[in-house]
């Protein structure tokens, strides 16, 4: 249920939770001009709009230039506000800024520089002969495994995955590119490749220290057990006690150890997903292959072609004639009739037929008087709501249960009691002068009438 809930709110709310490409740049533009003082962190109207102006270099061709007023109108909600005391200026929201962070974190990560091994031997430096109590063992995974271990290794991950699909992106614009040197292919070729089998020994790395904790966490958990097997049967309350936490101990450090081999799991997942693409990525080393054989085999027909045109064609009246036997290629075509299409704009339209419907009389007065009932009743709503007020002003207390009953008896309508009722009730709440009391229990002598409601009287604050 709170799933679907969570669901509906995004859904209504999606289109101010993501910006379009032109806020979005708007964004990034004036979180880039904060941060190198071009502008103030609190920015104007005709900051915004310049921005607007330069970003329209950027926008593809299809679009118009943005509405001003229109981006302000999506961007309030979420990603900026007016500031304190200044409601002539703007300021960038909280959330603006968590969201230039995300775009650059993605497309400029800071794992790019640092390799997955040495982030694995630092976040996982972990030994058995260091754990003595179980104190220490939770001390290490939830301060240092779970905190920054688990997070900083998804991120190298996902990191090492865009670096291993931009390889291959660039592997295929080699592959088609035209005009293009062999010798330069093979050269690129072999840069991507030699990155990829970088990115190979650092998953096989990877895997091997993964090897590596999980052996030293069986250690911590063997530890544990054989000091429950080692401590016999528990007879004294003490004792008893003791055992407990021993078996706490060990009964916990096997859970960690479950935790961490699910963790390993989907790490394993992760690096198989790395290394099949680091497999499909050899493959293009076969339409290499392909691509430098074709590249050879033209260019030697080529070169016959030549050679057998100088060989055998002459030249005869300043032109170049070739032999009777040359082989000619003709172009395939086939004549066809252009079929015209019959002119429709110049034959008559048929008219739309109107169909008039007759007025509903009696419907039309119905829907009169109910229009000048409610009418009546917001009038008589505001001169009851006057009258409750001026009562207020002259009585140190006003019970509004003996009013809102009295109303109802007087004007014999319950949506005209429970209107003056609610905006006295919601004008008493607001002022300095009148304190609002509830209490919710129902008077007795109130229990007959056809509505019951929970006691409540407004007094003067003194």
């Amino acid at each position: 249920m709170l799933k679907r809930i969570l669901t509906i709110q995004i859904a209504e709310s999606y289109n101010q939770l993501i910006p379009s490409i032109e806020e979005g740049l708007l964004i990034i533009s004036l979180y880039d001009k904060i941060k190198t003082g071009d502008i103030d962190v609190n920015f104007s109207n005709k900051d915004i709009q310049r921005t607007i102006e330069e970003n329209t270099q950027y926008l593809p061709s299809y679009t118009n230039t943005p509405n001003k007023e229109r981006l302000l109108k999506n961007l309030l909600t979420y990603f900026i506000e007016r500031p304190v005391e200044q409601k002539n200026l703007y300021t960038l929201t909280e959330y603006s800024r968590k969201f230039v962070l995300l775009l650059q974190h993605k497309l400029d990560s800071p794992y790019r520089q640092f390799p997955l091994r040495e982030s694995f031997k630092r976040y996982t430096n972990f030994s058995a002969a260091d754990i003595k109590q179980i104190n220490q063992f939770e001390s290490w995974f939830n301060q240092g495994f779970q905190a920054t271990t688990r997070e900083n290794i998804f991120d190298h991950l996902e990191e090492l995955k865009n670096q291993v699909t931009e390889a291959i992106v660039r592997l295929n614009k080699l592959l088609y590119a035209n005009d293009v040197d062999p010798i330069a292919v093979v050269s690129e070729f072999s840069a991507v490749f030699s990155d990829l089998a970088e990115k190979a020994d650092e998953i096989r790395d990877t895997l091997r220290l993964g090897n590596n904790l999980q052996y030293e966490i069986d250690l911590v958990v063997s530890h544990f057990y054989e000091k429950t097997q080692e401590y016999g049967t528990p007879v004294t309350d003490i004792e008893k006690a003791d055992f407990n936490e021993l078996h706490y101990a060990f009964s916990r450090a096997s859970d960690i150890k479950e935790e961490i081999l699910s963790f390993f799991e989907i790490i394993d997942n992760k690096l198989g997903q790395l290394r099949e693409r680091i497999q499909y990525a050899s493959t293009k080393l076969n339409e290499l292959q392909d691509y430098l054989r074709y590249q050879s085999q033209f260019r030697q027909n080529l070169r016959r072609l030549f050679e057998y045109i100088m060989e055998n064609s002459q030249v005869q009246k300043s032109e170049l004639s070739f032999p009777e036997h040359f082989t000619k290629k003709y172009i395939v075509q086939e004549k066809f009739r252009l079929s015209v299409m019959p002119d429709l704009d110049n034959k008559s339209s048929q008219s739309n037929l109107v169909i008039h419907i007759p007025e509903d009389k009696a419907y039309h007065r119905s829907e009169i008087i109910l229009i000048e009932a409610e009418l009546t009743r917001q009038q008589r709503t505001a001169v009851l709501v006057a009258q409750l007020k001026n009562t207020l002003d002259n009585n140190e207390v006003v019970d509004i249960n003996k009013e809102f009953y009295k109303i109802l008896e007087q004007e014999n309508d319950e949506e005209t009691a429970l209107q003056v009722v609610y905006e006295i009730s919601q004008y008493a709440h607001d002022s300095k002068k009148f304190q609002l009391l509830i209490d919710r229990k129902v008077n007795k002598q109130y229990y007959n009438k056809p509505i019951i409601t929970w006691t409540m009287n407004i007094k003067k604050k003194k």
